[in-house]
């Protein structure tokens, strides 16, 4: 993968979920808000959001890269999205020490549950589609 193929593929993915996470929190901005004002993006929020969905997306693609050993890059892709949980996130809240590992540590139990889970279905379909697919003759009996 070229530098010019890994920034293309960055930008748009970093877009694509800067647009979830707007969505998101417009919905449930939304719902907490009871009275008939109009709702507001903070833009300290809304870059947080961006600089979220950009180290979101950069662990993304570099999970998908094949050169580091498989657990490398789940380790990589660990630490970026943890920083980006907790810079982004958890560090604009003030919170206290206690409550940021105790979010730390349901961060970590839901990434371990959400990778298994991935895991476990990529395992799946990959055993489907090897079935699936019709044996060729590579050698002629003599």
């Amino acid at each position: 993968m070229t530098i010019k193929v890994f920034i293309k593929k960055l930008l748009c993915s970093s877009c694509c979920y800067f647009t979830l996470c707007i969505f998101a929190y417009m919905i449930i901005t939304a719902i907490v808000t009871v009275d008939n004002s109009t709702l507001l993006l903070e833009a300290g929020r809304t870059f947080l959001f961006y600089i979220f969905s950009l180290l979101i997306a950069l662990a993304n693609t570099l999970l998908k890269l094949e050169r580091p050993s498989a657990k490398l890059r789940v380790f990589i892709h660990y630490v970026l999205t943890a920083f980006a949980f907790y810079v982004c996130l958890m560090l604009p809240l003030s919170m206290r020490a206690s409550s940021v590992l105790v979010g730390l540590v349901i961060y970590t139990i839901v990434y371990f549950i959400i990778l298994g889970l991935g895991t476990l279905f990529r395992a799946k379909y990959r055993s489907n589609t090897e079935k699936a697919q019709k044996y060729e003759k590579q050698f002629s009996k003599r």
